[in-house]
């Protein structure tokens, strides 16, 4: 009866994938509210050996009890069996997969101390197994699934759309470095719409995932550590905090990986390892309950974490050759002082600068594909096409703004579509030239004739542009 339960749960399909849940990431119940992996390691958690003999295998969580153990069948849970270590034993490593095997007993330190009956598993043998469950594990939602969950009420860029999907996603850590990805946005646009989605990405979580966490959970009156494994911040982030995690790659909280989507300043906005810009007058939120969609986010999010994607030193090395030709060519191409290379600054060329961001977004790209391993071509691929267009695009409207201060309207600048911005100035290289059509800037741009020159009127009212001959635009430069 309970083999067949468990077969019908762990169909291909979830059925309750669907559900709604209020639940905390480490109290939710049995059922729909666990990852269909989750559901298999319950039902590995407990094999009856003999008599009084029991096997149980599980996630270690330190209590404050020295000779207590809790062991839980996912490392989001903490609710399972308690442990009791001989004074001889050594504790195997906290968040460990272990396998121990001994008898039901009554925990000598409850009898001793309260005189109460507590229950407990003795140790009699510890063995640390190696998670080999990744290779059956279904790969959770996609990122076009994640993204079209998130973003549906939200009409944004779908490159930017994509960064802000792989923070759920996360990158795991590398060497010394915490894991996760940071993002930063500076607002050209309205401040108050992108503050209502930092909200919602926040609220989607679970307190706990969000940065609300206690250090230890009381379990049948014993105190069990709460795991620092990932959570993800949205919204004004503090400079100290931005910079611990943006150029010490560190977090003072001790979480493994942390995930940010930064609302930024011009102090701040060069640290994350995504600076994006926001310009377009076409982003838009609508309200939404972020509760209904949490569950399935949440089980996706914690799937990914359970797959750590490789990447070789000589693989890191090479595409760090790589980048950093790329980064001095930036300098170049853009005018900027080679200062724009050190560390900290929008170019950062050291290893723990954009090097280090593209091996988290290359990661995090595997990790969304359910992909085990990262090559050469994966991270210089991650540069060329995703990382280095957003640091061009920050680049350029950052410029536009500086310039847009002798137009005499600077707030304005948020009403110019970037996109037509930069096709005037690619079309309009050549000052003998007598100027650029629309039509020219559409084909360029992929955008529709009426939105161009509905567009170009207002840059030409702003003095950003003007119309030397009928039908044909200029830049003023």
């Amino acid at each position: 009866m309970v083999d067949d339960l468990f077969r019908r749960i762990m169909e291909e399909r979830d059925r309750l994938g669907d559900a709604v849940s209020n639940s905390d990431i480490f109290t939710r119940q049995f059922g729909s509210e666990l990852a269909a992996w989750e559901l298999r390691f319950q039902r590995d958690f407990r094999e009856h050996v003999a008599g009084r003999i029991y096997k149980h295998r599980g996630f270690v969580h330190y209590t404050r009890d020295p000779s207590l153990l809790m062991l839980t069948p996912s490392p989001w849970l903490i609710d399972g069996v308690f442990i009791y270590l001989y004074s001889d034993q050594e504790p195997p490593p906290e968040g460990a997969y272990v396998e121990i095997t001994g008898p039901r007993v009554v925990s000598p330190t409850h009898l001793q101390r309260n005189e109460s009956v507590f229950e407990a598993f003795a140790a009699d043998s510890i063995e640390v197994l190696p998670l080999d469950y990744v290779k059956d594990i279904r790969p959770p939602l996609s990122l076009k699934e994640l993204s079209g969950m998130l973003f549906e009420r939200v009409g944004m860029a779908e490159a930017s759309k994509q960064v802000f999907t792989m923070l759920f996603v996360s990158s795991p850590p590398f060497e010394r470095a915490v894991g996760g990805l940071t993002a930063g946005v500076r607002a050209f646009t309205s401040k108050t719409k992108l503050k209502r989605l930092m909200i919602f990405m926040r609220r989607i979580l679970p307190p706990t995932l969000r940065g609300q966490w206690r250090n230890y959970r009381t379990v049948r009156g014993v105190a069990v550590s709460t795991p620092r494994i990932w959570r993800l911040d949205a919204g004004s982030i503090p400079l100290s905090r931005l910079r611990a995690l943006c150029l010490d790659r560190r977090d003072p909280s001790g979480f493994k990986e942390v995930s940010v989507g930064a609302l930024t300043t011009d102090v701040t906005a060069a640290l994350p390892d995504v600076p994006m810009a926001l310009t377009s007058d076409d982003f838009w939120v609508e309200t939404k309950n972020a509760e209904e969609i949490r569950l399935p986010l949440l089980k996706s999010a914690i799937t990914f974490q359970m797959l750590t994607p490789s990447v070789s030193r000589r693989t890191v090395d090479s595409a760090a050759a790589h980048i950093t030709q790329r980064l001095e060519h930036l300098c170049d191409s853009f005018g900027l002082e080679q200062t724009e290379l050190m560390r900290g600054r929008i170019l950062d060329a050291d290893i723990l600068g954009r090097p280090l961001s593209t091996l988290r977004l290359a990661r995090s790209a595997a990790r969304s594909k359910w992909t085990p391993k990262v090559g050469l071509r994966d991270l210089k691929r991650t540069w060329d096409r995703m990382l280095e267009p957003a640091i061009k695009e920050f680049l350029e409207v950052t410029r536009w703004a500086e310039e847009a201060k002798h137009w005499d309207v600077p707030e304005q600048v948020s009403e110019i579509s970037s996109k037509i911005l930069r096709a005037l100035e690619q079309l309009d290289s050549d000052d003998s030239s007598i100027g650029v059509t629309a039509d020219e800037i559409c084909i360029l741009t992929s955008l529709p004739r009426h939105k161009v020159l509905a567009e170009l009127d207002k840059m030409k009212n702003m003095g950003v542009a003007y119309e030397p001959r009928l039908g044909e635009y200029k830049l003023v430069r």
